[in-house]
């Protein structure tokens, strides 16, 4: 008949929703994942196009409500970019301000309160990462670098810092490993108060250095999303 709209008109295009709704959906996606998801993962169940989903994740991200990891191929390539989803971002926030504040009116003392508090902390995690590690399993027949390494890229990656642990390498005659961190779970905080966002996490770095002759360091926001830290053997 006439009056009859083909089915296609009839139904309507997932492209044309309100970019608000469609936000909304590339959100909900994202959070229905354990782990991370890619654009490419989404804009299929979605039904919308890639560049168009990666236009909403990047919103989402300069929203708060998701951020940025790396996800790894299993051969040769570029890693591809993740997204995970931030839950309670804003409640977290406030307290990390509120906490900022309590440890101290001056920056100084803040910074040194947190990176003792970065300690404590290390210690803790190290134990119930031992405890989890059945034994002959693990690092133990590594060297004391790379056991630092693997040990502290575990610790960041519980923390929520999405790490990506490079291979050895030498360094003005020194041998080193560097762990490049592509989400900071307290990104606001740090980059806000990084005497305490900072400085609580190479309090945790520092303690996580056992052995005299080993050294780390802490160095944030290199780019927009990524810190490094670097061990050294000094040996």
């Amino acid at each position: 008949m006439d009056d009859e709209v083909p089915a296609a008109a009839a139904r309507p295009r997932r492209d044309r929703l309100p970019r608000n709704r469609q936000r909304e959906r590339v959100l909900h996606l994202v959070r229905k994942h354990d782990g991370p998801v890619d654009a490419a993962e989404i804009a299929a169940q979605i039904g919308l196009h890639v560049t168009t989903v990666r236009f909403h994740l990047d919103a989402l991200c300069d929203e708060g409500a998701i951020v940025r990891t790396r996800l790894h191929r299993a051969g040769a390539g570029r890693p591809r970019t993740g997204y995970v989803a931030v839950e309670d971002r804003l409640d977290y926030r406030v307290l990390a301000e509120v906490l900022a504040m309590e440890l101290g009116r001056i920056e100084e003392t803040r910074r040194e309160r947190a990176e003792r508090a970065g300690r404590r902390w290390a210690g803790q995690m190290v134990a119930a990462i031992e405890a989890d590690v059945r034994p002959g399993v693990g690092p133990s027949e590594a060297d004391a670098l790379d056991r630092l390494a693997t040990v502290a890229a575990q610790i960041f990656a519980r923390m929520g810092f999405a790490p990506e642990l490079l291979a050895a390498k030498r360094s003005r005659g020194k041998r080193e490993r560097e762990i490049r961190l592509h989400a900071c779970p307290i990104r606001d905080l740090a980059r806000s108060h990084p005497e305490v966002g900072c400085g609580l996490h190479r309090g945790v770095l520092a303690g996580l250095v056992r052995d005299t002759t080993m050294s780390a360091e802490l160095e944030p926001f290199v780019a927009p999303e990524l810190c490094l830290a670097r061990m050294v053997s000094n040996e």
